[in-house]
């Protein structure tokens, strides 16, 4: 196990120490001579700074859009495809097609897909005669339009894992229900969405990591705008260190950021203890 353990000491625990230590010193990198301990100077002057707490209203946005709705897409899709399908069963892999495309490769395709010039989706609108915009240049739209394109992407994982979570329900709890006389969407609320808790809180727990690192697809999209609409944490936390080089405070919004994940992913695995204690 040794080089399994030394493997993660250099690529997770060591940048993470480092990242500590770098938010409680100011601009380690743009000014040598200042290299000095200033306690938690960085964090205060960050909770002072309009942009982060827009940066961080952005993050909130996105963080909720995302996470309600892949939760629910990915849950009455897997419910919905949780039947015998014949000869169309092939349609189930389909939702797997987004999962094998990498994120920054995603945000360049749809960043063309809406281009106001050559998009298809402009094109598609203005045949059909429907009212169009700049998508990604108006600040409302280019945020519904991360969002979107974040569920697209993001579902097939949920999907997955509720798919997952069926294939185990026993063939005779269903029977069970259906001889009860239990409707379908009453054997879904009182028989399967219960065993599927433990599950849902997985998936929950993933969606959540997966909404608060939001960065690769806004930063290829976006770039943060327009007027820093769509400038969630992350991506301001890496303005601040590689095109402004204050990584004290750069480092720091990263661990304000950490603090909130573990935060939530505590609250989770409580609730997912609490469900197990019960059962």
């Amino acid at each position: 196990m040794a080089p399994t353990a030394l493997t993660m000491l250099l690529v997770f625990f060591y940048p993470l120490v480092m990242s500590l230590w770098t938010s409680f010193h100011y601009d380690v990198f743009t000014q040598p001579e200042r290299y000095h301990f200033v306690g938690v100077q960085n964090y205060a002057v960050t909770l002072r700074d309009e942009l982060f707490w827009n940066a961080l209203r952005n993050s909130l946005i996105f963080f909720v859009g995302t996470l309600v709705g892949t939760m629910v897409l990915g849950t009455v899709i897997a419910l919905l495809l949780d039947r015998d399908l014949g000869g169309f069963n092939w349609v189930k892999t389909l939702y797997l097609v987004p999962m094998v495309i990498a994120p920054v490769v995603v945000g360049i395709q749809w960043r063309f897909m809406l281009n106001d010039m050559f998009g298809v989706i402009p094109y598609l609108m203005k045949t059909l005669h429907l009212p169009t915009r700049g998508w990604l240049t108006d600040p409302v739209g280019a945020m519904v339009w991360l969002i979107g394109v974040d569920l697209w992407y993001y579902t097939p994982v949920v999907i997955l894992l509720v798919s997952a979570g069926l294939a185990t329900v026993p063939v005779e709890v269903r029977e069970a229900a259906k001889l009860d006389g239990a409707t379908a969407l009453e054997t879904v609320r009182y028989v399967l969405l219960p065993i599927l808790k433990p599950i849902l809180v997985v998936a929950l727990l993933i969606r959540t990591i997966g909404g608060l690192r939001a960065f690769d697809t806004i930063f290829v999209m976006t770039d943060g705008g327009p007027a820093r609409a769509t400038e969630v944490a992350n991506l301001f936390a890496y303005k601040l260190g590689f095109r402004f080089f204050d990584m004290g405070k750069a480092s720091a919004v990263a661990w304000l950021l950490l603090i909130i994940g573990i935060g939530l992913s505590g609250l989770y695995l409580r609730a997912l203890r609490g469900h197990t204690a019960t059962v």
